[in-house]
């Protein structure tokens, strides 16, 4: 008997599920019986919430399985993390790219390294038909180029796809990349040759502009870049200074949207040493759209923060760095770590002359949320994610339905993230109700202020900075090696994404101790699509079995017959707890109508 649908999820536990019995007669009038039509789902299986429950229902807070330690990791940093379909997580570090994946979220294996002699920036993605793609510097002959590699037998070997996958003659840096399809939305999804994979990144020469590279036949080839900064605004005040932030694909319609950051206008730019230093700071987030598969773009600003043109002193979101994705419902959320009234020039000058000996100006750094209802075109105004005061590093997002974003970050209570003293957690939020409107003006606006869960700590020790000594975090980029005393030992990125059944994954940098890259998996709470039961264990296979009976058998004319079928899960303990969804389908014998 074929199953689909979500799988159930629990240890073993028994699912009863009863039908009703219907009587129909075949073309010669006798008495059969027909096959399961319709099931009525028992109280021991847990159903979609109703939108009016939902409506009424505070969401339960996520909780996480205990966090687990990547195999061979040791001083790894920078990790990315891909998931695929069926909830396999693939997590990478750098340098040189290694990897690991698990089924469950709890138990990883250590897979093949895509090019033992690359320079890191990792990036990685899963499309439809189970093709996984990283991307990163290369190493060798085309160091500072971006190259992408894929394995089609889960990171068990890899191929070189691209060596040039940038297709620029200046060197390129931070590399991010999407992959269309990851749902079967297309005539050519299971075909991984047909793959479209999107890079973007920026250079260190001649311009320092964000470009993206599009391939469509699974990474083998790319097209000529192409410069998303697409009018004259978004050109000025991005030349010789951009932050790329990533890049994702609305899986429904295939549009693509680009993030990064800028300064304010050149002058500033080229004062504080362009895309070398990375200093800003970096007061505007710009997003380009392109609805034709990347060849053309149109960028608009998502946020501008406050900045005064002749001390350089102003908002500041290179903490690092801003991060973008799509909800179930097209609508697109960046998230910015912006540091308030920042200096950082003054900063770098006050470091240089005493040699170290530099403490920045206390002052908060926030974690926002802006959300575009309109393909990117208006934003709304800043949501702040974070309910305390202090400092919020290194953001991602990974969005469910709509409204529902899941955030990750690096916090501490210090308002000097760079002093050694400072110490770090590693947390998340989801955020829920950030649905926007568009009707006229500036700015999209949210129907009703979102609301987002307190800090929850994936690890209740801290992962970086022992309160004397250790704490800093540069955000400089290549340029901390040339700030006396900048510490740079988390590197600048970590990711969370969203599983099938809704859980977040995380995947983060401790240095506080050996330094190691660590993960862990939503196991209770909210799931981040509406309507789901909330999670009862981390997302994991399951090895389904149903047995069906019927009573009475043989049945006569007119008498009523009964279905019972029992569902067990027979997975790992690890895997799913509850059901939703579930659809059982028969085949009805013959001559039955």
């Amino acid at each position: 008997m074929p199953f689909a649908g979500n799988r159930p999820r629990t240890y073993s536990q028994l699912l009863k599920i009863a039908a009703a019995a219907v009587v129909v007669r075949n073309s010669g009038g006798n008495m059969l019986k027909r096959r399961l039509l319709t099931l009525l789902v028992l109280p021991a299986v847990s159903l979609f919430a109703s939108p009016a429950s939902q409506v009424l229902a505070t969401p339960a807070t996520p909780g996480f399985h205990a966090a687990v330690a990547m195999p061979n990791s040791s001083n790894g940093s920078e990790p990315s993390l891909a998931i695929s379909n069926d909830g396999i997580r693939y997590v990478s570090w750098q340098s040189p790219g290694e990897f690991a994946g698990s089924a469950d979220g709890v138990n990883f294996s250590a897979l093949a390294t895509p090019d033992t002699g690359a320079s890191g920036d990792v990036t990685n993605a899963v499309s439809y038909s189970g093709a996984l793609y990283n991307g990163q510097i290369c190493g060798g002959g085309t160091i500072l180029h971006s190259c992408i590699y894929r394995s089609l037998d889960g990171g068990n070997h890899w191929t070189t796809q691209n060596t040039l996958a940038d297709m620029h003659p200046g060197a390129s840096d931070r590399p991010w990349i999407d992959v269309y399809p990851r749902r079967n939305t297309t005539p050519t999804a299971s075909n991984p040759d047909k793959d479209t994979v999107y890079l973007e990144y920026h250079t260190f020469s001649p311009d320092d502009f964000v470009y993206v590279t599009v391939s469509n036949d699974g990474g083998k080839t790319f097209s000529a870049p192409h410069v998303i900064e697409s009018d004259t605004s978004a050109t000025g005040s991005s030349t010789c200074n951009t932050i790329p932030g990533g890049i994702t694909v609305d899986q429904d319609t295939g549009t693509v949207y680009a993030l990064w950051l800028s300064g304010n206008d050149v002058e500033s730019n080229v004062q504080t040493g362009c895309n070398y230093s990375q200093i800003g700071p970096f007061n505007k987030a710009w997003v380009s759209t392109s609805t034709d598969g990347g060849a053309t773009w149109t960028s608009h600003l998502a946020w501008q923060g406050a900045f005064d043109a002749t001390t350089k002193i102003g908002d500041n979101a290179d903490k690092i760095f801003s991060t973008i994705t799509v909800d179930s419902s097209h609508q697109v959320h960046i998230a910015l770590s912006v540091r308030h009234n920042d200096d950082p020039v003054g900063f770098v000058a006050q470091c240089t002359v005493n040699n170290g000996n530099c403490a920045e100006k206390p002052q908060p750094t926030d974690l926002y949320l802006v959300t575009s209802p309109d393909n990117g075109i208006h934003w709304t105004l800043p949501f702040q994610v974070n309910k305390t005061t202090g400092s919020f590093f290194f953001p991602w997002l990974s969005a469910g339905s709509a409204g529902i974003v899941d955030a990750s970050y690096y916090s501490s209570a210090t308002l000097q993230p760079n002093n050694p003293s400072s110490v770090w957690y590693v947390g998340t939020s989801q955020v829920t109700g950030g649905v926007a409107t568009y009707t006229s003006g500036d700015h999209a606006t949210y129907t009703s202020t979102p609301a987002a869960t307190n800090e929850i700590l994936l690890d209740p020790n801290p992962i970086h900075g022992n309160g004397s000594s250790g704490g800093g975090i540069c955000t400089f980029g290549i340029f901390c090696s040339a700030v006396p005393g900048a510490n740079r030992g988390l590197a600048d990125v970590f990711e969370v994404h969203v599983d099938p059944a809704g859980g977040a994954n995380v995947a983060w940098t401790k240095d506080l101790g050996a330094k190691k890259i660590y993960f862990a998996c939503q196991s209770s709470g909210a799931s981040a699509l509406a309507g789901a039961p909330d999670l009862n264990g981390c997302y994991g296979p399951a090895d389904m079995s149903i047995t069906k009976s019927d009573a009475p058998d043989p049945v006569g004319p007119g008498q009523r017959l009964t279905y019972h079928l029992a569902v067990t899960n027979n997975g790992a303990s690890s895997g799913p707890s509850t059901t939703s969804g579930v659809t059982v389908t028969d085949t009805l014998p013959a001559g039955v109508t």
